[in-house]
């Protein structure tokens, strides 16, 4: 009976994390775009989990990808699965991570140690 009883607290606890991950993950859906001086980046963030996003660099377009995220520990988490301009091989995986999130924006700091603020742009 205990180990029935500490089975389904255990489905319990599993199942309301990946639940709260979930949730954690509905501020970033949307359209979000990220520009400088040199470089224009954007990102459409879905709720299944996939994503989509172009890089332009001096006004030309260098990445048009797709992929699968989700948010681990403050980490925003990629796995890209194309690149239609062949930039990103797929199963490549990359991380920056999250410093703040509102409606209208959100802040990362890239592998690189650069930090962009993204703009929501629907």
């Amino acid at each position: 009976m205990r180990n029935a009883i500490a089975a389904i607290i255990g489905s319990l606890a599993l199942a309301s994390c990946a639940l709260g991950n979930h949730a954690n993950q509905r501020p970033l859906v949307g359209e979000w775009r990220y520009a400088d001086a040199t470089q224009n980046c954007q990102y459409v963030f879905a709720a299944d989990g996939s994503f989509s996003g172009t890089v332009a660099l001096r006004g030309k377009k260098i990445s048009q990808f797709t992929g699968r995220w989700r948010l681990e520990h403050s980490r925003l988490m990629y796995v890209y699965t194309g690149d239609a301009l062949g930039r990103i091989p797929p199963g490549s995986t990359d991380q920056d991570k999250l410093l703040a999130v509102a409606p209208d924006r959100f802040e990362i700091e890239a592998a690189d140690g650069s930090r962009r603020t993204y703009r929501r742009v629907r």
